[in-house]
């Protein structure tokens, strides 16, 4: 019996360990797949489809060809987010690149005149000694800073050749950035005119050997054009541009779009300067010009400000009041315009139009009259056109008037009439009906009403025969010349040492509170409107030269449009920046930096000052 229970007792306890044996050997192979699926659903996740994992219990073996060391790491990483990192035995492979990248070379050559700056990376063979040598050759006696880094590697093909083109221009020009690439060679210059900047291009064209490749762009100072103008005449025969000016390059091209939108096919040009009365000139155009085209055609002028249209005589009252009021009414804020329909030309035999005037004659802002109507005979209308002539200049009127013999008495006499009235306007119109006169426009003269009413009594007589309706403008006066030339440059000086013009930093925007120092600047100048002044910008020596030179250009440009903002005649102005060239005081402190950082105003003589005449700040 005692042996019996012990036998039962030996088959349990091996009965039991094999099932324990059983469950275990289930568990680590469900915790196995478990993780397996865990790790490699996270890595093909990311994107490791390269990697491959082998759980051996609770090690997780990795393997595979890496495609860099980096993706070797990021596997690690996103199975080290799955399991404990202790579990994790890697036995990847990383793919070893034989290729060799060979460096970018590239060579940067920045010049001021007589200074020179060297920067980039050059193939050890060429000789880094080739190099300074040729430039402090170039720079004769200035200064050549070497920030040079050269290496041992293969000179690539067309350096040699990109590197020698690049220094020869170098040479001759004065100011520029040269870029010097195996592909390429790119040139940045500033010229001091229009026309040394066809000359340097024409000569660095010629100078190019075969093969190499040339990215340039030469500038010059822009010409300052007053006043800023246009003009355009539509008619049955089509468009004849007369004058364009533009701010900017883009502004030409924009105007130029409308003009040919319009309807022009002629080769158009426009001229791009500075003066602009306003950065919004352009719009004002194009709006013109569309207005113009509405109207079926005519004649549109624009001097700085003032827009003068005369429309097609053909077009209705109505229409022509439509078209003027939407021009009107979308114009930046600082143009003024001043419309005029002609009278219709009757067909012989055909009812007059009683909307329509016999007789008008026009005066445009710019001085141009227009004859337009009706005249008794060709010996009044020859009389009316020398009379016309000799009030407004040769070359300022179009006489298009028509002869009509049944016209009534006296009428020569009061077209005469109003033709002189006309001629005391800075711009208007008269009108000239059977039984009416009419005058209306803007003097400069503030008793123009009581003169045009003498005169008009005196030619037509007394009565309700004449209408007047003109206004005084007291910016028309002209200042007299009170001072002379070196007196307006004495009290300019006077008032920038009092205070400078400031400028936002880095900027080319002039402060607010240094608008009242333009605006003594620009009442001393009006005093003196025949005087030529330099505006010159410079800098302190903060930052690199030719940035330095081209902000300092733009600042003195930024002066230049404020005086023409302000109704200046600035034809004998010109502005030049000189950067940090012409220091004042030392640019080792502020205070020194600040006096460096100035507006000056230079008087151009004919002569050229010698040095003991000569006090620019």
């Amino acid at each position: 019996m005692h042996r019996t229970a012990l036998l039962f007792s030996a088959i349990s306890f091996i009965l039991v360990a094999a099932g324990s044996l059983f469950l275990g050997t289930r568990a680590v192979d469900y915790i196995q797949n478990a993780t397996q699926q865990q790790v490699d659903t996270a890595l093909r996740a990311s994107g490791q489809n390269w990697a491959t994992i082998r759980p051996d219990g609770l090690v997780v073996h990795l393997t595979g060809l890496a495609p860099d060391e980096a993706a070797r790491l990021q596997a690690l990483e996103i199975m080290g987010q799955v399991i404990d990192a202790n579990r994790i035995s890697d036995r990847t492979t990383v793919l070893q690149s034989s290729e060799i990248v060979e460096p970018r070379f590239s060579l940067e050559m920045l010049r001021n005149v007589d200074r020179i700056s060297l920067i980039g990376l050059i193939p050890e063979k060429v000789g880094r000694g080739f190099i300074l040598d040729r430039a402090a050759k170039i720079a004769n006696g200035g200064t050549v800073t070497d920030m040079l880094e050269s290496t041992e590697h293969r000179v690539p093909s067309g350096w040699a050749r990109n590197l020698d083109f690049g220094l020869s221009s170098l040479e001759q020009l004065p100011r520029s950035k040269i870029s010097v690439t195996p592909d390429a060679v790119r040139i940045t210059a500033v010229t001091e005119s229009p026309e040394e900047q066809k000359r340097v291009e024409k000569s660095v064209r010629e100078a190019k050997p075969e093969g190499v490749v040339l990215l340039m762009d030469i500038t010059a100072p822009r010409p300052v054009i007053t006043p800023f103008h246009f003009r355009i005449l539509m008619d049955d025969t089509g468009f004849e541009l007369q004058s364009c000016s533009a701010d900017t390059n883009d502004a030409r091209d924009r105007i130029l779009r409308a003009v040919r939108a319009a309807g022009a096919e002629q080769t158009l040009s426009c001229d791009v300067g500075l003066g602009v009365p306003t950065t919004e000139w352009d719009q004002a155009i194009i709006q013109s010009v569309q207005a113009l085209k509405s109207l079926g055609g005519g004649t549109l002028s624009v001097a700085d400000s003032d827009i003068s249209l005369v429309a097609n005589d053909k077009i209705s009252q109505s229409r022509f009041d439509n078209v003027v009021g939407g021009l009107e009414n979308s114009l930046p804020e600082l143009f003024s315009l001043h419309a005029t329909l002609p009278p219709k030309i009757l067909q012989d035999g055909a009812q007059k139009s009683a909307e329509l005037p016999e007789f008008t004659a026009t005066r445009s802002p710019e001085g141009q009259v227009q004859l337009r109507g009706r005249i008794q005979n060709a010996l009044a209308k020859q009389s009316i056109g020398a009379f016309a002539r000799s009030l407004f200049g040769s070359s300022n009127v179009d006489n298009a008037t028509r002869i009509d013999p049944e016209l009534p008495d006296g009428w020569p006499t009061r077209v005469l009439a109003g033709l002189e009235g006309l001629s005391k306007m800075h711009h208007g119109a008269v009108v000239v009906q059977p039984e009416q006169v009419t005058i209306r426009g803007i003097s400069a003269n503030p008793e123009i009403t009581s003169e045009l009413t003498g005169l008009f009594a005196q030619r037509i007589g007394d009565g309700d025969g004449y209408t007047i309706d003109v206004k005084h403008d007291p910016k028309l006066i002209p200042k007299v010349n009170a001072l002379d030339s070196r007196q307006c440059e004495a009290q300019i000086r006077a008032v920038l040492l009092q205070q400078q013009i400031v400028f936002a930093p880095s900027s080319t925007t002039i402060e607010a509170g240094s608008q009242g120092v333009l605006d003594a600047i620009a009442d001393i100048i009006k005093d003196c409107p025949d005087t030529r002044f330099e505006i010159e910008g410079h800098t302190d020596s903060q930052g690199g030269a030719e940035m330095n030179r081209s902000l300092s250009q733009q600042r003195a440009e930024a002066v230049l449009n404020g005086l023409l903002a302000r109704r200046i005649l600035i034809s004998g102005f010109t502005a030049k920046g000189y950067g940090e060239d012409q220091p004042i005081a030392g640019n080792d402190t502020e205070e020194g930096r600040a006096a460096n950082r100035r507006i000056a105003f230079r008087l151009i003589t004919e002569d050229p000052q010698s040095p003991e005449e000569d006090t620019d700040e």
